[in-house]
């Protein structure tokens, strides 16, 4: 089996979904499509497409050019029933596909270990907790997409995990582990200081359970 993960920007990778994929027996590879690469194989030959985070708004196509063609090969790989997993930004472009409008947060940013809420039962949520907490660093959300079922909401955010058909939409980061927590942290400090926010606040790394969580979710929807 094989997996593509859209990457927007390099120090926001797979993480943990790296060992759940080779653990699940994926080949995976990474698209830079920020750096001007495209497919190098049709989209049929991947078993599951994962589009991954990035500061970029899923509305900027004008600044990012490059957020079209991903836009086309999400649109293409649902109509090819092919499972997506989309995270923040992902979540986001994969919404906006669906015909769902996204926008500037009007409650302010999300950064840091947060709670989410489980809101409805989906068979691929079938093991996730009532309550989880998970990483989150966003500005920008999301209407629900028509058809779509909204599985988490955060205090701030309802949406914040949704379903339609085979592609899933997760707005928090469960696929960062202790290493890439910190280096956001530095990568992105200027935002963080705008944001009045500590180091201290992202440290004490509370993502442990979820790389099992990950696992449970790629495994149900690839097999769906």
């Amino acid at each position: 089996m094989k997996a593509l993960a859209i990457r927007h920007v390099k120090i926001e990778h797979l993480g943990m979904l790296e060992s759940v994929l080779k653990e699940l027996g994926f080949e995976f590879e990474y698209l830079d499509t920020a750096e001007g690469q495209t497919l190098k194989r049709p989209l049929e030959d991947y078993n599951l497409l994962i589009v991954l985070g990035g500061y970029m708004g899923a509305y900027e196509e004008n600044i990012f050019p490059f957020l079209s063609y991903e836009y086309r090969i999400i649109e293409r790989a649902l109509s090819l029933a092919t499972p997506i997993l989309g995270i923040c930004l992902g979540a986001q472009m994969l919404a906006k596909v669906l015909g769902a409008r996204v926008y500037r947060g009007e409650k302010g940013k999300e950064i840091g270990w947060l709670k989410v809420y489980k809101r409805a039962h989906h068979p691929f949520f079938e093991d996730f907790p009532d309550e989880l907490t998970v990483f989150q660093w966003h500005g920008d959300t999301f209407e629900l997409p028509r058809g779509a079922v909204r599985v988490y909401s955060s205090e701030k955010y309802e949406n914040q995990a949704f379903v339609y058909e085979k592609a899933v939409g997760l707005q928090f980061h469960i696929e960062v582990d202790k290493e890439m927590v910190l280096e956001w942290a530095k990568h992105y400090q200027d935002e963080l200081k705008q944001e009045g926010i500590s180091f201290e606040h992202l440290e004490g790394y509370k993502g442990s359970e979820n790389v099992i969580l990950l696992k449970e979710l790629i495994g149900k929807l690839c097999l769906c």
